[in-house]
């Protein structure tokens, strides 16, 4: 009995050894593999201090001093080195002495941490991969994201953000061989250059911490503004999250709150025909007017987005999504009303008469609002008629730039200008305003 006791004990020993010497300490970040550059023809490579590129059975293939530019291109199917194809499907840039502070130039930008070129995933270019920690690639992206002149709490509260977005969509990329891409499909990295001490200090002050949501890491999205009030994410991408809800929202000091864009009705026929939709002549645009949120209605959000818009021609209709008319019209946002108005002019031209009978004009400035158009006497409020009076414009007026998912920038900028004096924590009130029902952990 007393064997088989010591060889239980003996047995836990070891399973809580292995669980202990194969555990990652406490304070070690995440590292990311970021697609910087992909499916290039070629690309410039060089460094602060002397560098190899090694191949991917560790085989040093050239050498080289600091600064020395290395154009590394697709040659043939294969990699080549200043125009000599090197039988290795990738190559590391390492320094010649290594050094904590190595960094590495790629087409005239400067990272830290690691760089592969490898064939690309279609086999057509040459894919340029940086692998860092985390919190270092944070660097390059929070000074992009949110200026690092505002307070610290909303810096903080966007690296968290930021830092949440990134691990949950950490294998986005994984067919093309990295984690992450270094665009708007992902999140904006240039690496070096984009980093900013304040911004670098938030993401320091937060290191490790992140959103959850019943254990999972979020998508934390984020916004510049969202015009006075956020969105569910249903009725922008379709897709219900709980914690993307819409709550009211604290930006009207940004210069994108509110904002105009004119279209004559031409403009908007050309625009649909060559997105596919040949309606013919404008004759009317359908949709509910914008008041006051939170909204309840079929074709608006509970912030008043447009969900649905609706345009009839001569020869059709189409309904088509307040996303889709964002994209072909240039809009900042789905948020915003439409009307139907005829320009009045500056100023008229009046006759006048002096005191020895010779006629003349006089012209005087007159301030009177363009004339809204209202349509047929049956018509419902939602249906805003074009009637093809002369410089007759079709008026966009709306409210916010941005998704309005999640974090808004400029309503986390004024809480945090409001909050408590020496208050370091500030941040998490931030997330939980724009983020419901979400847990802030330290994930390392």
């Amino acid at each position: 009995m007393r064997g088989v006791c010591r060889i239980i004990i003996l047995l836990m020993v070891a399973v809580l050894w292995s669980v202990s010497a194969f555990a990652a300490p406490a304070d070690q970040s995440q590292l990311i593999k970021v697609g910087i550059w992909d499916n290039q023809q070629s690309v410039l490579i060089s460094a602060d201090s002397g560098f190899v590129l090694v191949g991917k059975n560790n085989e040093q293939l050239a050498r080289f001093a600091a600064k020395e530019k290395v154009a590394v291109a697709m040659k043939a199917g294969q990699l080549a080195i200043n125009g000599k194809q090197v039988q290795s499907p990738e190559l590391r840039v390492q320094p010649v002495e290594k050094k904590a502070d190595f960094v590495i130039e790629v087409n005239k930008r400067r990272y830290r941490g690691e760089i592969t070129l490898q064939l690309s995933a279609r086999q057509s270019g040459v894919t340029v991969i940086n692998t860092i920690d985390i919190e270092q690639y944070l660097y390059g992206i929070v000074a992009r994201e949110i200026s690092p002149d505002w307070p610290l709490e909303a810096i903080k509260a966007q690296a968290v953000a930021a830092r949440s977005y990134a691990l949950h969509n950490s294998k986005k990329h994984r067919n093309d061989g990295y984690d992450v891409c270094a665009t708007t499909d992902c999140q904006v990295y240039n690496g070096i250059d984009s980093e900013a001490a304040r911004s670098t200090k938030a993401v320091n002050d937060t290191k490790g911490i992140i959103l959850r949501f019943n254990g999972q890491i979020i998508p934390a999205f984020f916004h510049s503004s969202s015009g006075g009030f956020t969105e569910n994410s249903e009725n922008v991408w379709g897709t219900t999250l709980p914690y993307i809800r819409g709550v009211i929202d604290y930006d009207q000091q940004s210069p994108h709150f509110r904002w105009s864009k004119e279209i004559t009705p031409q403009e908007l026929d050309t625009l649909l025909a060559k997105a596919g939709y040949a309606i013919g002549t404008i004759q009317a645009v359908t949709v509910s007017d914008l008041g006051k949120a939170p909204l309840s209605s079929p074709d608006r959000g509970i912030s008043g987005r447009i969900k649905s818009i609706g345009f009839t021609g001569a020869k059709g209709s189409v309904l088509l999504t307040g996303n889709r008319v964002r994209s072909l019209f240039g809009l900042n946002s789905t948020l915003f009303d439409v009307k139907i108005v005829t320009p009045t002019p500056a100023a008229i031209d009046v006759p006048i008469t002096d005191a020895f009978g010779d006629r003349g004009k006089k012209k005087i400035e007159i301030n009177v609002k363009p004339l809204e158009q209202t349509g047929l006497p049956m018509d419902q409020s939602r249906i805003h008629r074009i009637t093809g009076r002369n410089q007759e414009k079709i008026v966009f007026s709306g409210y916010g730039w941005g998704h309005g998912l999640g974090l808004s920038q400029w309503g986390a900028k004024a809480m945090a200008e409001k909050a408590p004096a020496g208050d370091t924590a500030y941040f998490k009130q931030i997330l939980k305003h724009y983020y419901q029902g979400v847990d802030i952990v330290k994930l390392y």
